[in-house]
């Protein structure tokens, strides 16, 4: 496999994987990927690469890290095959910050189509306090599939766990199993069961099914938003005591009379 270009900045390359695609431009498709080249084919001085590949972050830094950071597509000129942003905010292809949203997202609070961190949301999403998404694990976790401390969903697995199909020591639904089992529907009401429902009613309903999953659905988003609210308080006191921009610099290097490093009579 070649590599991505890195020595000659306006070399062709494919939008959709960053290949190198020197010496490949008359073929049909990209060797890497297989898309049509008619598509795909770029060079870093097309406006419409300027569009694909985005790198961009705040000269404000806590930590040595940036406030922010949004990174987007294939970057050749970097060796970079898609953006990875890292930061208190991070945005991007794959993001890892504070608050990380991106197609992979690892973060304090992760939002993406996979999604890891202290709190997640996601197609997949891995909590280690709450997760929420078509596949959830974590100490709370909510989805369709939710595995957890306190599992909720059509499918959920957990110490205690509730859905249309519950497994776990306290479990609660029409298909429910596990040491103490709340299923009315077939006739089984373990008090003990009964118990540690009734005293986490708050967090996760009581009723019938759908309620389970609204009730413990806004929980887990309340908590998800609370922590981006968090960090994002902390993003806004790092940006109001960052760096001056160029900007403000210069209208101070002009206020003063500096220049070049000496200042003006």
């Amino acid at each position: 496999m070649m590599p991505l270009q890195s020595s000659q900045s306006d070399a062709p390359y494919c939008s959709a994987c960053g290949y190198d695609l020197s010496g490949a431009v008359n073929a049909a498709a990209c060797p890497e990927c297989g898309r049509p080249l008619v598509e795909v084919l770029r060079r870093r001085s097309d406006p419409r690469s300027v569009l694909r590949c985005i790198r961009k972050r705040s000269d404000a830094e806590i930590l040595g890290w940036p406030v922010w950071s949004i990174a987007f597509g294939p970057d050749p000129a970097r060796g970079e095959r898609y953006g990875r942003a890292k930061g208190l905010i991070a945005i991007g292809d794959v993001a890892i910050g504070g608050i990380a949203v991106g197609g992979v997202g690892f973060g304090v609070v992760a939002v993406g189509g996979l999604a890891v961190g202290w709190t997640a949301l996601g197609g997949s999403a891995v909590g280690v306090a709450i997760a929420m998404g078509g596949g959830a694990a974590g100490g709370f976790a909510v989805g369709g599939g939710a595995a957890g401390g306190i599992a909720t969903g059509g499918g959920a697995v957990g110490y205690v766990a509730q859905g249309g199909g519950a497994l776990g020591v306290y479990a609660r639904g029409p298909g429910a199993q596990g040491t103490h089992v709340l299923a009315p529907n077939r006739g089984i009401q373990d008090q003990a069961a009964i118990d540690v429902f009734k005293s986490l009613e708050p967090l996760v309903g009581s009723g019938s099914p759908p309620s389970w999953i609204m009730t413990a659905g806004l929980c887990a988003g309340a908590g998800i938003v609370l922590s981006a609210l968090l960090i994002g308080v902390i993003a806004l006191v790092a940006l109001s005591r960052g760096k001056p921009s160029n900007d403000e610099s210069l209208r101070s290097h002009l206020r003063t009379g500096d220049s070049g490093g000496r200042r003006t009579p």
